[in-house]
């Protein structure tokens, strides 16, 4: 089967009727599929990667090779499905693109509700 990802289709009827079905939504912290690799590669560098950088890294951590083509075509799915700030810049001179994620600084966490009750 190679690089191919197989996606389930869900069906219903009604308003979605004519509509074309959206695939199930990988996780990103799987690492046997090309949107975990993407995502687990690029979320862990502490650096700007370029597309050819990523694809090393990822050969690297998980022994598959990715193509170039399909890591830039995961880093659209991320930013438009997934909601993961990916922030791209010209590296240099050159026209090509260097990527990273950017890191949100997270919230003072609720208290467990349980632990409030005791």
């Amino acid at each position: 089967m190679g690089n191919h990802e197989h996606h389930e289709f869900i069906t219903t009827g009604g308003a979605n009727v004519g509509r074309t079905p959206r695939p199930r939504r990988a996780t990103l912290d799987n690492p046997a599929s090309q949107l975990g690799r993407t995502y687990l590669a690029l979320s862990e560098s502490r650096s700007w990667l370029m597309l050819h950088e990523l694809a090393a890294e990822i050969l690297a951590r998980f022994d598959r090779l990715d193509s170039e083509a399909a890591i830039s075509a995961r880093l659209r799915d991320l930013r438009r499905h997934h909601g993961v700030r990916v922030e791209s810049r010209r590296r240099g001179e050159s026209a090509a693109h260097e990527y990273r994620l950017l890191h949100l600084a997270r919230g003072k966490s609720q208290p467990d509700m349980l632990e409030a009750l005791q």
